[in-house]
């Protein structure tokens, strides 16, 4: 799939064609009931957002869209969405629709990005916090309510708040594969075999705020819970939500994902600041 990198080009979307590209790409990767429309794309584009495509040859195969936020006196982009067919994933084009997007964000003046994501799911999770050096400090329950696209569906919807300073000496080390992402911090809760499936115990430890960090365990294949063992994945839902808002409430956050080889368990680290 990485020889797939060599045949992309990138370029910002502005042309009202390229656009109903987007929209349609919405739609085939998510469902058509979720889609940023043509009229919100155009809106954004003119007012401080950007669309940028990976083509090959003609045709669309992935975006980044971001819009301008501003929050308690700080203006930043928000990365709303991102999205790739599934022939052209694992080939490192949400990478550079990232780091083209950093950069248009660095020319127009913003210091951050913000944007969100299913926090049982790790790869996303990793990609976030270690490829580009973002962290987490804020848990959001059902973000955006009850979804029914093929992704999200039969769970509720929370969100972890990834901020990007774009800027910094973090994202610049995480960039160039630097960040460092091991732990023997403790963890937060025990999980079991449970018909086959690992599935949360009991919430064995309490945050305390004179721990350096600790670490919340998350199953790698939440896809497969999700569809084969509806129980356990609104389990791991529960109870990441219970650790993660413990630990945020109590001076953590999440810099870090640890994975292990071969297991069906990864984990957060999350560490005082």
């Amino acid at each position: 799939m990485k020889s797939l990198q060599k045949t992309i080009t990138y370029k910002i979307i502005e042309d009202l064609e390229e656009i109903n590209m987007v929209v349609e790409l919405q739609a085939e990767i998510w469902s058509p009931d979720i889609v940023s429309p043509l009229p919100q794309l155009v809106a954004a584009i003119h007012n401080g957002g950007v669309v940028i495509g990976a083509f090959t040859d003609e045709k669309l195969v992935g975006f980044s869209y971001g819009f301008a936020g501003f929050k308690d006196g700080e203006a930043y982009l928000i990365s709303h969405m991102t999205g790739i067919l599934p022939d052209y994933q694992n080939a490192g084009i949400g990478y550079q629709l990232k780091t083209k997007q950093r950069e248009w964000a660095i020319q127009y003046g913003f210091k951050k990005m913000i944007w969100t994501f299913d926090p049982l799911e790790l790869r996303n999770a990793y990609f976030n916090v270690c490829k580009l050096g973002g962290y987490s400090r804020q848990y959001i329950r059902s973000y955006y309510g009850e979804l029914n696209d093929k992704l999200n569906k039969g769970l509720p919807s929370d969100r972890l708040l990834v901020e990007w300073d774009i800027c910094s000496k973090r994202v610049e080390e995480a960039m160039s594969g630097a960040l460092q992402t091991e732990s023997e911090y403790e963890i937060l809760y025990s999980w079991e075999q449970v018909d086959g499936y690992t599935t949360p115990t009991h919430y064995q430890n309490r945050v305390r705020q004179n721990h350096a960090g600790y670490r919340v365990p998350v199953p790698s294949n939440i896809q497969v819970i999700k569809q084969q063992k509806p129980d356990a994945a609104l389990a791991w839902r529960h109870a990441t939500r219970t650790a993660i808002e413990d630990a945020f409430s109590n001076g953590y956050l999440i810099t870090g994902v640890q994975r292990e080889q071969g297991s069906s368990i990864h984990f957060y680290i999350l560490e005082s600041h």
